[in-house]
C-alpha cells in the first residue's frame, strides 16, 4: 500500500507543526553553537511551506517535495535553506510511488544530496548523523 499526494502533503504538514511546536527549543540549542536563529528560521520557513501547499496545486508525491523544496530554499536564510531544500529536491527525484522502498531510496538521495553539499564539514556530520539512520530503513524495505 503506498501513500497518494494528499498523505504525502499532510505528512509535510505534521513536518511543520513539529518544528513549530519546538521552535524555542531549537532556538535554544542554535545558541550553544551558533546566533540563535535556526529555530525561527525553520518556523517561518515551514509557515511558507504550509502556505504554498494551501495555494498550490500539486499533482504526485514529487510534486510536493519539490514545492517544500523550492520553498525551504527561497525562504530559509543562512545554510538551513539550502540543505534542507536539497534534501527535499533530492528525495523528489526519481519518486513515483510512495511505499517502504521508494521511501527509503527518497531518505537516501536526501542524506546523498545534504551530505554532498553541506559546508562546513562539521555541517556534513551533523546533517548526516541525523538522516543516516532514517535512510537505513532500506534493510526492511
Amino acid at each position: 500500500m503506498g501513500c497518494s499526494t494528499a498523505d504525502v502533503a499532510s505528512a509535510v504538514r505534521a513536518m511543520a507543526a513539529v518544528v513549530v511546536a519546538h521552535r524555542d527549543e531549537l532556538v535554544d540549542l542554535d545558541r550553544v553553537i551558533g546566533d540563535g536563529d535556526h529555530g525561527e528560521n525553520l518556523k517561518r520557513g515551514f509557515d511558507f511551506v504550509v502556505s504554498a501547499l494551501d495555494t498550490s496545486e500539486v499533482d504526485s508525491p514529487a510534486a510536493v517535495l519539490k514545492l517544500v523544496a523550492k520553498t525551504l530554499i527561497s525562504k530559509v536564510g543562512g545554510a538551513s535553506g539550502p540543505l534542507l531544500g536539497t534534501a527535499f529536491l533530492r528525495a523528489a527525484s526519481g519518486l513515483e510511488e510512495v511505499d517502504g522502498a521508494s521511501v527509503a531510496a527518497a531518505l537516501r538521495a536526501a542524506l546523498d544530496g545534504v551530505s554532498r553539499g553541506a559546508r562546513p564539514k562539521w555541517a556534513t556530520s551533523r546533517a548526516a548523523s541525523f538522516s543516516q539512520p532514517a535512510a537505513g530503513i532500506s534493510i526492511f524495505a
